[in-house]
This record gives structure tokens, sequence and C-alpha cells, in this order.
């Protein structure tokens, strides 16, 4: 816990408001409560800056105007934020072995295993050797945890969960802010990864910790080998991703999905149920009707890309063009 004004001297920000005010946790402008600090980067957010229940809020001058709660003034929002997180980073207990307040349930627990405080193990679970399970971490009943694996700090797991050798669950995100001289700053995540009941994960696949709220891997799904999913990604439930695959963070996927080998998803979409995308696709746009879907071109220079990509959008054009064109022709 620290006061607003510890947080604000940290950050060289103007304080506006109650600096003796204790804060909690951090959280995004939308889920954040009473003792929580929030930020806000653009006026796209002015409405729920306006109406958060925040006790404080990391703004730009700008934004002041539509502040109803204490407020941190600064130059860089996202910079202060990055720089704010560690702040409340929980410290991880390094353990040799089992920590006296783990509750393993006489789970089989292989060699060289470290297992953190206030650990919970549901029964008939096996974890292989030298997997390393940090505080806080739950795992359900009858899950076969592989060796060489590691479950971070507050991670939730159901019943029924197969891991796969050399899976990371719970790793950092991919959040950095840069700094006026070009420096990039990390974002501390402070979030966990929920996983659901039934759920399959392959060997070396890492499923990164939310920023602030969690990621969530619903029930029935299947990650294949080698498979990423970013901060603040949700899949939905019983779907099944292929290897190579990444997710970039804060997508939502829908149930019942097949993602092929090698796509690349870009950050902050939203892909409805019932959809398959074919193997190497980029998808770069939210999907909202199911069905079968294919994105693939070959590899050029950027500039060239831009013009192929212009042409693409007018072929029906063309095409129409070309027809009447060879109509009118053929009627001479």
């Amino acid at each position: 816990m620290h006061t607003l004004g510890e947080i604000a001297k940290l950050v060289n920000a103007e304080l506006v408001g109650d600096g003796e005010l204790k804060i909690t946790s951090l959280a995004s402008i939308d889920c954040a409560k009473s003792d929580q600090l929030s930020y806000v980067v653009s006026e796209k957010y002015r409405e729920q800056l306006s109406s958060t229940q925040a006790s404080a809020v990391i703004i730009s001058k700008s934004l002041q105007k539509f502040c109803n709660t204490n407020a941190l003034i600064v130059d860089d929002v996202y910079l202060a934020f990055a720089q704010i997180t560690h702040l409340f980073k929980h410290k991880v207990t390094h353990t040799n072995g089992i920590h006296a307040s783990a509750n393993t349930n006489n789970a089989t627990v292989a060699p060289n295993c470290c297992i953190g405080k206030q650990v919970s193990i549901g029964t008939d679970t096996t974890i292989g050797a030298n997997t390393v399970i940090e505080d806080n971490t739950t795992i359900g009943a009858n899950c076969t945890i592989g060796s060489n694996i590691s479950i971070l700090q507050g991670t939730i797991i159901g019943n029924n969960v197969v891991v796969e050798s050399g899976a990371v669950i719970g790793s950092e995100g991919f959040g950095n802010a840069r700094d006026k001289y070009k420096r990039w700053h990390s974002i501390a995540h402070l979030g966990n990864v929920v996983i659901g009941d039934d759920v399959n994960i392959g060997a070396n696949t890492a499923i990164d910790r939310g920023t602030l709220e969690n990621t969530y891997i619903n029930r029935g799904v299947r990650l294949d080998n080698l498979v990423h999913i970013a901060h603040n990604v949700t899949i939905g439930e019983d779907t099944a991703i292929a290897a190579c695959t990444g997710i970039a963070g804060s997508t939502r996927i829908g149930k019942r999905c097949m993602i092929g080998g090698m796509v690349g998803v870009v950050g902050h979409l939203n892909i409805c149920d019932d959809v398959v995308v074919n193997a190497k696709s980029t998808v770069d746009k939210n999907i909202t009707i199911s069905g079968v879907y294919t994105g693939i071109m070959p590899l050029m220079p950027h500039k060239k890309w831009q013009i192929v990509g212009v042409w693409l959008t007018k072929l029906d054009k063309i095409t129409q063009y070309l027809n009447i064109k060879l109509t009118h022709l053929k009627g001479k």
C-alpha cells in the first residue's frame, strides 16, 4: 500500500487532491474501485474518466477538466503508469522443495520441484520433475502437470487440466513504455492467468498474465505446442489453436473456434463463435460472422504490399469494367 503523495513523487507528477490517500492497487478505468489508482491516455475515455469509481487517476493536463476525483497529472501517462506498476508487483518466495504453507493434498510430486507459499493442489494431480509452482497458485484435481514447467504466482488452474513439458503459465506480458530518450520501461503485469476445467496446454506454450485484469483460457480449450497467448486475451470454450500461433494482447476469441498453425492474430480484436482460420493466416480485423477465413499473401517489400493491397480492394470493380469492355468488343 502506498500513499498518493508517494506515488506522485515517484513519477514527478502534479498532485491534485489528497496526498495522504492510501492506494491499495491499480485497475483499469472501467473496473476501478475505491482505494484503487487508474489511468487514462486519451480523450476517447473521457466519459469513463468522469464516472470512474477510482480514488485517483493518472492523466494529462488536457484531461483534468473531465476528472472528478484525485489526479496525478503528468506529461506521459503511459510511461508514468509503467513506472508505477512496479510498486504493486508482489515479490515471490523462492523455496527449495515444498513450502510449509502449501497444501498438496497428497498429489504426486516428482523430484526437484519448487512449490511456493499458499499453493493449493487438488487430489490425484501429478507434478513432473523440475517444475516450479509459485506463490498463491491453485491447481485443481486430476491434473497432469509435466516436467520443467513454470506456473507463476497467482495462476488458477481448474480440474482435469493437462500441461505438457516446458510450458510457462503466468509470464510477464509484453508491455513497454518509451521515455523521451526512446528508452524502454517495462510494465509490471499485475493480473493473473485463469484456466478452466478440461483444458490441454501443449509443450513450450506460453500464456502471459494480464496487465491489470486476468488472461482467461476457458473450459475445454486445446492449445498445441509453441502457442503464445498474450496478456488479457480470452479464449472461449472448446476452441482449438494449432502450433506456432500467436494471439496478441486483449483479443477475445469465441467458443468452438479452430485456429490453424502459424496464424497471427492482431491485438484488441474480437472473433465470434464458430470461426475457422486457416494456417498461416493473419487476422487483422474483427470477425463477426461465423465461417472459414483465410488471409495469406507472399512476402514482399512493404511499399509494394501497400500498392498490392489497394489493387486487391478494387478487384471486383476491375472485373466489372473488363467484363463490360469484353461484352462491347464481342458486340462489334
